[in-house]
């Protein structure tokens, strides 16, 4: 059974998060875009941990990465390219994906594929979060419907 998984933690990089990151100074990432409010680079480092969580899930090493000192956008990018590639290696080698794994987050047994899902849910509501972000900091939104044409 072919499983999408790939295709949506892709789809998170290259289309959420690249569109959500264009025109993003290094400076404006690091600066929170509002009082308590996360910074980008912190987002962003968050999320390349959890993916990196996940990759220990799936590996059954369950390793937790330790947290990143700050980093630059060219890095985190990089970062994400790098665990997005392991993933689609680990997606691959995956032989059931209902069985039952400790959800590293909720210490629960769960299906291998809802704790992915949950991964993936997560990853998309923190790039939305880099989207409020963007506006925040007085940058248009990136995320816009194409354009219809008028009969």
């Amino acid at each position: 059974m072919s499983q999408p998984w790939t295709t949506l933690f892709s789809l998170n990089r290259q289309v959420l998060m690249a569109r959500n990151l264009a025109d993003v100074t290094q400076d404006q990432a690091d600066q929170p875009p509002a009082p308590r409010v996360n910074s980008i680079t912190w987002i962003l480092t968050h999320l390349v941990e959890n993916r990196r969580w996940l990759l220990g899930t799936l590996s059954r090493s369950g390793e937790r990465p330790a947290a990143a000192g700050p980093q630059s956008l060219a890095q985190l990018e990089a970062a994400m390219d790098e665990t997005q590639a392991a993933l689609a290696e680990a997606f691959g080698a995956v032989a059931d994906w209902s069985e039952l794994r400790i959800h590293p987050a909720l210490q629960t047994p769960a299906p291998l594929d809802q704790i992915v899902g949950t991964f993936l849910m997560e990853e998309a509501y923190h790039l939305g979060q880099i989207g409020t972000a963007r506006k925040l900091m007085g940058l248009p939104g990136a995320m816009k419907a194409p354009e219809v044409a008028k009969v």
